[in-house]
């Protein structure tokens, strides 16, 4: 739009007005609305974040305890190597925790009637397993694909690792 002659001796009007209503207007929309939604935002929040607090103690007494009272060298080498050697091994040692994980769950999915009960889960565990083993000598891509256990671990059939007694930690030492 150009600008005329006209427009010199009229300045334009104050848009201060306008944006005191605007604001008087949408000061109570945006409070009532935060009112409604925030404690149900923060609700869900701390509920997720106490259920991955849970999940994560849960694999560090998992981790610590195979590492300490049942490690099998050649089955275990890698991942209580990382184990030993942190204060939080559920969070630092993730990738090598996934890829024992994948490999123990591989193991048992190859039982025919594990596989037929949790056909899903052990498909998806399957398809994992191989990429990882067609992933070779490429370490990023194999862990890459190892972090996709999470995802099979949430599916309907999905189990849980073996028991500790199972991987020869004594059953008196787990009371």
């Amino acid at each position: 739009m150009p600008i005329t002659f006209a427009d010199l001796d009229t300045p334009p009007r104050s848009r201060t007005r306008d944006l005191l209503i605007g604001v008087l207007i949408g000061a109570p929309v945006v409070a009532l609305l935060a009112w409604l939604a925030l404690p149900t935002l923060v609700g869900l929040v701390i509920s997720g974040s106490g259920e991955f607090d849970e999940r994560l103690r849960q694999e560090d007494a998992y981790m610590q305890t195979l590492c300490a009272l049942g490690m099998d060298v050649e089955r275990d080498g890698a991942l209580c190597g990382c184990v030993l050697q942190v204060e939080v091994p559920a969070l630092d040692c993730r990738d090598p925790f996934l890829a024992w994980s994948l490999a123990r769950h591989a193991e048992a999915c190859q039982d025919p009637a594990t596989h037929k009960q949790a056909l899903s889960f052990c498909s998806c565990i399957e398809v994992i397993d191989e990429q990882v083993a067609a992933a070779g000598d490429d370490k990023d891509a194999a862990r890459q694909e190892a972090r996709k256990v999470a995802n099979c671990l949430e599916l309907p059939d999905g189990f849980s690792l073996p028991p500790l007694t199972d991987l020869g930690v004594p059953g008196e030492a787990l009371e």
